[in-house]
């Protein structure tokens, strides 16, 4: 198949290439790169708020486990050693924002996640935990289900604002109606002004380049380089 020239693809042309390889977002924040650990931030603080509030904090509480998190995985990220079979940076921080959130609960000293299975009463607690081996399995699966979803609506929502900076508006406008907004082929036609056929081959490519943003982010934090 020949290659999609610029003005047939929709992509922006430029001279960088957003996918060449380059020092993981992961290994930057293991070795405290400050320009690394901004740009984490920048893509984490949203999903771990996101998840706090979902899981019934207030506004404060939720800022609190995002600060709370943040100082954690500063604090131990270089102690991490990705392996692809057991231990996912994914999962690691899950685990993590998990536990901020329970704290959170326990601070305030009414933990529906203990009480609600007749755990333990959270005014027995001699200090605040940062385990939450004391949550009954079933909320612990539905706050991890919780968590993942935060998590992969945070990257997802990265990976579209990386590639409309990347390509022609109108190509990002037919999959924004299309694939994003759900309406029907016929109705984004309209509203755009072209065709069908057209409506789905933009947002074919669109979807296409935002696949390929959410596979670099993802190796982007699982996969330092071996020079950590």
């Amino acid at each position: 198949m020949r290659e999609l020239s610029y003005e047939n693809s929709g992509v922006k042309p430029t001279g960088v290439d957003t996918l060449k390889t380059q020092p993981t977002l992961l290994s930057k924040v293991r070795r405290g790169d400050e320009e690394g650990w901004n740009r984490f931030y920048e893509l984490y603080q949203d999903f771990i708020y996101s998840a706090a509030r979902g899981a019934g904090l207030s506004h404060e509480e939720a800022r609190d486990v995002v600060q709370e998190t943040m100082i954690t995985v500063q604090n131990y990220v270089s102690n991490f050693v990705p392996d692809e079979g057991r231990a996912r940076f994914r999962t690691w921080l899950r685990k993590i924002v998990r536990s901020r959130i329970a704290d959170q609960y326990r601070i305030k000293m009414r933990n529906p996640l203990e009480r609600a299975d007749g755990g333990p009463d959270p005014r027995r607690e001699e200090s605040v935990t940062s385990t939450t081996n004391r949550i009954p399995n079933l909320n612990e699966v539905e706050l991890d289900r919780l968590v993942d979803g935060k998590l992969e609506e945070a990257v997802l929502a990265e990976a579209r604002r990386l590639v409309k900076d990347q390509v022609r508006m109108e190509h990002y406008q037919a999959y924004d109606l299309f694939a994003i907004q759900q309406l029907s082929a016929a109705e984004t036609a309209i509203s755009l002004g072209i065709n069908v056929v057209t409506v789905r081959v933009r947002a074919f490519r669109v979807r296409r380049l935002v696949n390929r943003e959410l596979h670099r982010i993802v190796r982007m934090l699982e996969h330092p380089t071996s020079n950590d």
